[in-house]
């Protein structure tokens, strides 16, 4: 008994010397590590910092300006520049003859789905009003029931009806 004693506090100091040679190099292995680390991170603070301040570089202009002027009064623009950024545009919708007194919403919209007039509008009554629109607008779409119709812009004008083509599918030849 005394030697399955004696043979098990061997092997256990065995173990525990290898136990503690084994966290001995994880430790040293984790310094390393971090100082590693700290190293790259101290590298990233110092060349950061570099590339921004030398990254920009002041380039010439194409063109220099005639002349230069001492305060805001002196500007000038060219002869063809355009200081509008919207334009009128007039858009009608004819009147439809019916019967039947049909009174619907009328909705107007740019091509982008932009919502620029809501009112209620007789079928039987012409619609004429001028809007202004931003320029880069190309087409209106007019909304009234079940009636859909977009339009381009031709002239600062745009026109519509309340009639519905149908298409001519169900016609008998």
């Amino acid at each position: 008994m005394q030697f399955y004693f004696r043979n098990f506090v061997g092997v256990n100091k065995q173990l525990i010397e290898r136990f503690r040679f084994g966290t001995k190099l994880l430790i040293d292995r984790k310094m390393k590590n971090s100082k590693k680390n700290f190293e790259a991170g101290i590298g990233a603070w110092i060349v950061l910092p570099a590339l921004l301040l030398f990254s920009c570089v002041e380039e010439p202009l194409e063109q220099q300006p005639s002349t230069q002027t001492e305060n805001i009064e002196e500007l000038q623009a060219t002869a063809v520049f355009d200081w509008k950024t919207s334009d009128k545009i007039t858009v009608t919708v004819e009147g439809l003859d019916v019967d039947v007194a049909v009174n619907r919403k009328l909705t107007l919209e740019t091509e982008t789905g932009d919502e620029f007039f809501a009112g209620a509008q007789a079928m039987s009554e012409d619609f004429e009003m001028t809007f202004d629109l931003p320029s880069h607008v190309t087409a209106v779409t007019m909304k009234y029931g079940a009636i859909e119709q977009e339009r381009e812009i031709v002239d600062n004008r745009v026109a519509f009806d309340f009639i519905v083509d149908m298409g001519d599918e169900d016609l008998e030849p």
